[in-house]
């Protein structure tokens, strides 16, 4: 009895742990993303070779993450995640120091990896802490969590200069910030992880991550492009620049707010059956939404309910994907989920660019309808599993 109590007390020390750094490195995010924007345009470079910038952060990701569940097993889970706030925290330091973009590009792909190891190992200890019985809820208030310092750091960031290297500086001294809380709570990483056994590579045991990677894909291809885009939108379906604006703040509202109701549901009804609901939410708002552009007042209820359904989609998958694989192959899954989710960043904002460029009223959202109907076909098999009571 007082073992179970020590554990539990234990436990929740480490989610504690988890969730206080996730809303620091949220922060950290939310500040560096337009810290670095505007500290390239001011130095006279363009738009595009700021947005190539930003694209290396996602390589970073890309060709770190692989390494995570290595570097978990030999490290150990709290030293990689301090690793990889050192490399964040020394990349952001260095910028203000140089005036080359070749530079800046090095850096912001440093700052990437660094930040790929925090997102893996958070991620990672958040599935392993969670039990089946609230998982939903406790990713759901991670993402929660996670959004709130993501919105929180443009706020921040008003609160230094724009220049020079007070910003900098307050952004690396948040990223090491938030290794505080797992350092302190180390002791449930040891006690509840395990060894470096459970880190290696086993494909066959990926292979049931299939519908949790898709998941992820459709997770950042359709959340990126609209956070991107939907201002785009509105002005070119006839909205006035502030209301086109609006439509963005109302998007990211609903994607704040309704990430813990979700998790709630999805530990009262079951998760594919959320994850459903959520796809076909999200086929039916964007089928809805040029109507609701001409009718005026309709809009703002379905993009908050829009955002709410498209970040949900990243919370449901983390959710199955926890309680899929517990603590064996789980750093390994969770590492392909973020790649998924990292190349769908990638893939999503060009395609919908596009078809919003050839059809400005109808593209955004067929684009987005043709991605969610493809997810639905997908999941027609664990579906009838399901009610056949199979899996």
């Amino acid at each position: 009895m007082v073992a179970d109590i020590e554990s539990d007390r234990v436990r929740r020390w480490g989610l504690t742990a988890v969730l206080t750094s996730a809303v620091v490195t949220g922060l950290t995010i939310g500040m560096t993303i337009p810290l670095i924007a505007l500290t390239m345009t001011a130095a006279g470079t363009g738009a595009a070779v700021v947005g190539l910038n930003a694209a290396m952060a996602a390589l970073g990701v890309l060709v770190v993450a692989p390494l995570a569940p290595w570097l978990i097993a030999r490290l150990g889970l709290v030293e990689t995640l301090v690793l990889g706030a050192l490399a964040s925290a020394i990349s952001l330091v260095l910028f203000p120091v140089f005036d080359s973009v070749v530079v800046w590009f090095g850096l912001r792909f440093g700052a990437g990896l660094g930040l790929a190891l925090l997102w893996v190992v958070s991620e990672t200890w958040l599935g392993v802490l969670a039990t089946d019985q609230s998982r939903g809820r406790v990713v759901g208030l991670y993402s929660t969590l996670w959004c709130a310092g993501m919105a929180g750091g443009p706020l921040l960031l008003q609160l230094t200069t724009l220049c020079g290297w007070p910003p900098f500086v307050v952004s690396a001294a948040l990223v090491l910030l938030a290794t505080v809380p797992p350092i302190l709570g180390r002791a449930a990483a040891r006690r509840r992880f395990g060894d470096g056994e459970t880190h290696r590579w086993s494909w066959p045991l990926l292979r049931k991550a299939r519908g949790m990677i898709l998941a992820g894909f459709v997770a950042g291809f359709v959340e990126t492009a609209l956070f991107t885009l939907l201002p785009l939108y509105g002005v070119a379906v006839g909205l006035g620049q502030a209301q086109a604006v609006l439509m963005l703040s109302v998007f990211a509202v609903g994607s704040l707010a309704l990430q813990l109701p979700l998790g709630w549901l999805a530990d009262r009804l079951g998760l594919v059956w959320v994850l459903m609901g959520a796809a076909l939410t999200g086929v039916a708002v964007a089928l809805a939404l040029p109507s609701a552009v001409l009718a005026g007042w309709p809009l703002w209820p379905l993009l908050f309910v829009w955002g709410g359904v498209v970040s949900g989609f990243y919370t449901l998958g983390l959710t199955q994907l926890g309680q899929r694989f517990a603590a064996v192959g789980l750093a390994q899954a969770n590492v392909v989920f973020i790649m998924a989710y990292t190349v769908g960043t990638i893939g999503g904002p060009p395609m919908v660019g596009a078809a919003l460029d050839l059809w400005a009223f109808y593209g955004l959202p067929l684009v987005v309808v043709g991605v969610y109907g493809a997810f639905l076909l997908s999941m027609v098999p664990a579906c009838w599993r399901l009610r056949r009571g199979v899996g």
